[in-house]
């Protein structure tokens, strides 16, 4: 990987914090098409679809980890440990509430436990930053077609 490409994403990704507060996905897909953007201002020419997605990608996880560190910052500093994890504890019975049956409640008794819902955390963690590193790899892709010079071959 050359330095232009991970200081380019390390940029790419601090912006995408505050891009990550357009909603529906669409701050994550801008985060990568940021990334190939100003890629593609430093480097002459266009980035092969490969590289736009990996550097999208890699925009997107540093995004999701900075946004992650403030916002554990932000509970641990205001001291709002409690209320994070009741409004965690709620979007968890909410998103479960329409299903029935006796493993959907021994399942909420579990999340209640210290373990389960660090667990359910965990999880829920990784799978935020699948998706951040996704949509991003996306936005990095729709960035190679929006940025690339026609006159020259790809990087």
């Amino acid at each position: 990987m050359d330095p232009a490409f991970f200081r380019t994403a390390l940029q790419a990704g601090f912006l995408g914090v505050m891009a990550n507060l357009i909603p529906y996905g669409l701050g994550m897909v801008l985060t990568g098409i940021i990334a190939v953007l100003l890629y593609h201002r430093v480097n002459a020419g266009a980035l092969r679809s490969g590289k736009a997605a990996r550097l999208g990608a890699v925009a997107g996880a540093i995004a999701f980890a900075a946004t992650a560190f403030l916002t554990v910052l932000a509970v641990v500093i205001l001291k709002t440990q409690q209320q994070f994890h009741d409004v965690m504890m709620k979007a968890i019975e909410q998103s479960v509430a329409h299903r029935s049956g006796p493993d959907v409640q021994s399942f909420l008794d579990w999340v209640h436990t210290p373990q389960g819902f660090d667990t359910v955390l965990a999880f829920g963690m990784v799978g935020a930053l699948l998706l951040s590193m996704l949509f991003s790899a996306a936005g990095g892709l729709i960035g190679s077609t929006l940025f690339r010079d026609r006159k020259q071959p790809p990087l």
